[in-house]
């Protein structure tokens, strides 16, 4: 599985350190889903307030998503070459900027260009996280460690939508993005005051250019194997994130809290499937894991299509298959992002800048179209999803022979 072999040692921290420190990591690495999440609940009455259309509203989370990605490419060699802690300073400072800007908002532009700050800030957290994991924690070390870190970030990420929906009914719409200020204040002190340099330092003829790094990533099967697998279900979940609250709350009138406890039912699959990853791991291996997490992920929305086809599709229904859909990609994502940052040590800041920037393109992607088909259906969300699930798998079938 890998080009080179991943000799370098873990750099261990234990006692309370070292649980501030992965409640850090967790922090860093939820951001995303966590910010996304307080605010969707929000969109059809953003739509209203500022009289645009579901496609329009849409760019808050494409915004996001795109300046994400990009960032990614510049904050995984910067780690890696500079060290993480300031990475992980610089992301914060962008994310209390960006949450404080849409937050004071006057108009449904500046909320977008506030969302793109606030994504920026999130790529640093994001890449940083997953590249200190593979320090701390070793080549042995960092599945499991990683499927902690999934399960700790989904339990976080499946609550945001209800604490956006009740912050929403209790106080307005601004309320989500004040409430992420305020995570990145703690996000911000903990690099100060908590999080240990964890970069082991090479010397400077080690590092060469970043697009060499990328060109070497891109040229490595097995690093594509897992790396497409993981970002194109993670767009599959995001077919849900973009597409559910126009149905739920649009097509079928429910209350933001409503939806917003909905979602958390659907996401906690994802809590879910990351604690059964932590012990299906050594038991079955990876790459029989993310078969069956890929088999799932086919399988629910399949399911969905066939009923909404023969016209009986209770609600019931479309959370339980939901909930299966992001149970499996809990399942999935502990292996394929272990499987990314193992397959070049070296570069593992590079490595998940590359995983984060396609994961979240083709997140963007997802959610933009979901404003373009939207049609008052379910069919745009679980046809999406079913559409990425068989690609996913196909992908896997035909690269997986270069993770062995």
């Amino acid at each position: 599985m890998h080009d080179q072999p991943d000799s370098r040692p873990a750099n261990p921290i234990v006692g309370r350190l070292g649980l501030l420190v992965f409640a850090t990591l967790v922090v860093c690495t939820a951001f995303g889903e966590v910010a996304t999440g307080l605010i969707v609940p929000a969109m059809p009455m953003l739509g209203d307030i500022f009289q645009r259309p579901p496609g329009t509203v849409q760019l808050i989370i494409v915004a996001f998503a795109v300046t994400f990605a990009v960032g990614q490419l510049f904050f995984g060699p910067l780690s890696d070459r500079r060290g993480r802690r300031p990475a992980l300073m610089i992301g914060a400072l962008l994310v209390i900027a960006g949450s404080v800007t849409s937050a004071t908002a006057d108009n449904l532009w500046v909320v977008v260009l506030g969302r793109a700050v606030q994504g920026l800030g999130t790529a640093a957290g994001y890449v940083v996280a997953r590249a200190m994991v593979r320090d701390i924690y070793g080549a042995n070390g960092a599945p499991k460690a990683m499927a902690i870190l999934f399960a700790l970030m989904a339990a976080s990420f499946l609550a945001a939508p209800l604490v956006g929906g009740a912050l929403i009914e209790l106080a307005s719409w601004q309320a989500g993005f004040l409430f992420a200020a305020i995570v990145g204040s703690l996000w911000l002190a903990s690099a100060i005051f908590v999080m240990p340099e964890t970069l082991t330092k090479a010397p400077a003829a080690e590092h060469p250019a970043a697009y060499l790094v990328y060109l070497g990533l891109f040229r490595h099967k097995g690093f594509l194997a897992f790396m497409l697998c993981h970002a194109v279900a993670y767009a599959e979940l995001y077919g849900f994130v973009a597409g559910a609250p126009y149905f739920f709350i649009e097509s079928l009138g429910l209350t933001p809290a409503s939806y917003g406890m909905i979602a958390a039912i659907a996401m906690s699959g994802f809590l879910t499937g990351s604690m059964t990853a932590r012990l299906a791991i050594p038991r079955w291996g990876m790459h029989r894991v993310i078969l069956i997490s890929l088999t799932i992920m086919l399988g629910a929305p399949a399911v969905l299509v066939v009923l909404g086809l023969i016209v009986w599709l209770p609600l019931t229904v479309i959370v339980v298959m939901q909930f299966f859909v992001w149970f499996g990609g809990g399942f999935l994502a502990p292996n394929t992002a272990a499987g990314v940052m193992m397959s070049h040590p070296k570069a593992a800041g590079a490595a998940a800048a590359v995983l984060g920037f396609v994961q979240m393109c083709a997140a963007a992607a997802v959610s933009l179209l979901q404003g373009l088909i939207y049609d008052g259906s379910v069919f745009p969300m679980i046809g999406t999803q079913l559409v990425l699930g068989l690609v996913t798998l196909l992908i896997w079938h035909r690269l997986k022979r270069h993770t062995v």
